[in-house]
């Protein structure tokens, strides 16, 4: 089993069943293997989720914040929030960890790095 993993979340409020259960089971095996380094980052469309205004994505949210509860590192990709329009502001405060200026080039970092990746 990797001992490093991204989520790659593309999957936005199109297929929130999908996203849902990828973020729980995220956290789930963040659960199980403690040591284990997971991190999340959202890009174009999914960085909308994170977006507090929003009342639909409220349950979405509440599971982000529970991965982080668990130790997993949540990104957001500045380029993705510029294109919807979401701001730092509008983002829960403390709920990102790191904002990556181009999340395309965050992924193929860790990529580098050995990351086991997954596409959601």
């Amino acid at each position: 089993m990797a001992d490093k993993i991204i989520f790659v979340i593309e999957t936005g409020r199109e297929n929130m069943a999908k996203l849902m259960a990828n973020i729980g089971m995220a956290t789930k095996m963040k659960e199980y293997e403690k040591n284990m380094k997971i991190e999340m980052i959202f890009l174009t469309p999914a960085v909308s989720v994170l977006n507090k205004d929003q009342a639909l994505y409220r349950p979405i949210l509440d599971t982000v914040w529970k991965a982080k509860n668990t130790g997993i590192k949540i990104i957001a990709c500045e380029t993705a929030m510029s294109h919807v329009g979401l701001t730092r502001e509008k983002i829960p405060e403390n709920l990102v960890d790191e904002f990556a200026p181009i999340g395309g080039i965050y992924v193929l970092n860790k990529i580098k790095e050995d990351y086991e990746t997954f596409w959601i």
